[in-house]
């Protein structure tokens, strides 16, 4: 494993941004402004504070089993036979999360900027680009992320700087209105954002600097969820709480609403929808490749392009099921947290609370 080790602390700090910041942290604003009102960036810090312990116990998982692929670990730990449906778990939990994604982005591309392209068309080509970009090592991938990275914070920047020009801070008073009960419910919402912590299992093993790892984690997650508090605070003080929580895109409305006198660049939403399609891609393909690389494992693959051909058809038809973008909310709502819970929770706290099973032929070996 030691020759395969190749990630730096910048690797592992991109690869869990770029994949935690799915397109759906663009409705995120309205999904809180329904529940808590103005009051959704206290619920986003309290959700990063509750998501680091999560973080550091999958790290705590890996370092306990000497940072071995994730599904050498749960095999050890729970058998071959449960550790199979154990891993088939974390499968149909990264094809639901990347496939309700999907299911936005097409929406989102269809309505913005491609109106009459089938979105069945749409699913088709981002899964075929996503299975061509897993088709090279997890290396490059890695690599994909640092680039990307750059790619869609910097440009993001500088749209939120300009949306500066039209907020009213005052939008965001009167603080801590909400009833206890609402900021409880609202972190449901907030927790699910973090779901693509599982790429923590496919990346750790990777990392070359094992002493930087936990700050690598730690520096993720809060930039994760500083930008989360960033994209709250300038919608709803754009448009306030009520607004914000009927709009369908919160974001790609304050950005369309973008009018600086003088300035050269007439539709700024274009210039957003190019970043958009970044978000998206960064997202499925970490996921896509995570899951892919299970199921090699889990059904003994000679290659992750086989196991990447047998997730295309699922990932197609979980996109396709739902009626709507209402619906994949819905249905989003239901599933979410309870594959959260099962794989990000429960299943690592099995995996911490039950030591990896000794092989035969090591309980016969005997001390030199």
């Amino acid at each position: 494993m030691d020759n395969k080790k190749f990630t730096t602390g910048y690797g592992l700090f991109s690869t869990i941004i770029v994949t935690l910041l799915g397109v759906n942290v663009f409705s995120y604003p309205r999904e809180l402004a329904e529940i808590v009102g103005n009051d959704g960036w206290i619920s986003i810090i309290i959700s990063g504070f509750i998501v680091w312990p999560l973080s550091y116990l999958i790290y705590k998982i890996m370092k306990n089993n000497s940072y071995k692929h994730f599904e050498e670990i749960i095999e050890g730990t729970f058998g071959k036979i449960l550790g199979k449906i154990v891993g088939l778990s974390f499968v149909i939990y990264s094809v639901v999360f990347s496939a309700f994604g999907l299911r936005v982005f097409g929406e989102e591309i269809k309505l913005y900027l491609l109106e009459r392209t089938p979105i069945e068309f749409l699913f088709l080509v981002t899964i075929l680009v996503g299975s061509y970009l897993i088709r090279a090592e997890v290396d490059n991938l890695v690599k994909f992320n640092e680039v990307s990275f750059w790619l869609m914070f910097i440009p993001i920047g500088v749209v939120f700087m300009v949306c500066l020009y039209n907020v009213d801070f005052t939008n965001l008073l009167p603080a801590f209105d909400a009833k206890p009960i609402k900021y409880i419910t609202s972190l449901n919402t907030s927790i699910i954002r973090y779901g693509g912590l599982s790429i923590l299992f496919l990346i750790l093993p990777l990392v070359k600097e094992q002493v930087n790892t936990k700050k690598a984690i730690k520096r993720g997650i809060i930039f994760t969820t500083v930008f989360y508090l960033i994209t709250f605070v300038l919608t709803v003080a754009t448009f306030g709480e009520k607004q914000v929580s009927i709009l369908l895109w919160p974001v790609v409305s304050m950005i369309g609403n973008i009018n600086i006198p003088g300035s050269f660049i007439e539709r700024w939403e274009g210039i957003f929808m190019s970043i958009w399609i970044i978000f998206y891609m960064t997202t499925f393909v970490n996921q896509y490749y995570f899951a892919a690389d299970m199921t090699k494992r889990i059904f003994n693959l000679e290659d992750i392009k086989l196991g990447a051909a047998i997730i295309i058809p699922l990932t197609y038809l979980v996109a396709l099921y739902p009626k709507n973008v209402q619906d994949v909310s819905e249905i989003s709502s239901l599933v979410s947290p309870i594959l959260f819970l099962i794989n990000i929770v429960l299943i690592p706290l099995a995996l911490l609370i039950f030591k990896p099973r000794k092989r035969r032929g090591d309980i016969n070996e005997k001390p030199q």
